[in-house]
């Protein structure tokens, strides 16, 4: 099963997330960011998202349990997918020793339990995706939290991501705050396992249709 980014990134998300931050501060003006406000200074922060959910204790609890369901799902792919394999090569051995019609049938088996390995495949992938999407969600909305904190606090006016800033002082990097405060308020992530409701690798699907 190949690797998805599960838009693993998430790059898209960053516009939006940090629109939303910018509005949480602006609502929310601490005595600080209220006097910057008034003298019409602008105070910006960076923030890199990306280096937060690689190098954070969560972020890489959710990459390693990721993977970990993604190696199983693929060498469980893997035996199935040899062993259709080794079934079709042998039913072309036993063509000539069989009637066309027995053959036929056998031929027809197989297509169907085919069918249904690229079904489960794809179950899989997506059930995958969902809890990527869940754990993925919960890592994001902390670092959104936990940035507004630091963002209100600095009295900061505008969050950048750092992917969008050509040059920057270094004090304007809230990331390593970021970080260590995410590593204190979420030390570990709970990844759900992808449910793959689905008849057994290799299995018939039922036949539709009056009996």
């Amino acid at each position: 099963m190949p690797r998805q980014s599960h838009r693993s990134a998430r790059t898209g998300w960053w516009l939006p997330l940090l629109a939303v931050l910018s509005l949480a501060v602006a609502w929310g003006p601490t005595e600080a960011l209220a006097q910057r406000q008034s003298s019409g200074a602008m105070t910006i922060i960076i923030v890199d998202i990306q280096q937060a959910q690689r190098e954070s204790m969560a972020g890489k609890a959710l990459a390693g349990q990721r993977d970990k369901y993604q190696q199983s799902f693929q060498g469980e792919f893997n035996a199935t997918r040899q062993k259709l394999q080794s079934s079709d090569q042998e039913l072309a051995k036993q063509k000539g020793t069989m009637t066309q019609e027995a053959y036929d049938l056998k031929v027809k088996a197989l297509e169907q339990q085919v069918v249904a390995f690229q079904h489960r495949t794809q179950v899989a992938v997506r059930a995958l995706e969902k809890s990527t999407d869940q754990a993925m969600g919960e890592l994001m909305n902390t670092i959104l939290t936990i940035t507004g904190e630091i963002a209100s606090e600095s009295g900061a006016t505008l969050v950048l991501p750092k992917q969008q800033v050509v040059l920057h002082e270094p004090r304007m990097d809230v990331t390593a705050q970021v970080i260590e405060r995410l590593n204190k308020k979420l030390p570990t992530l709970n990844f759900p396992a992808p449910q793959v409701e689905e008849a057994p690798l290799g299995a018939v699907p039922p036949k539709s249709g009056k009996k």
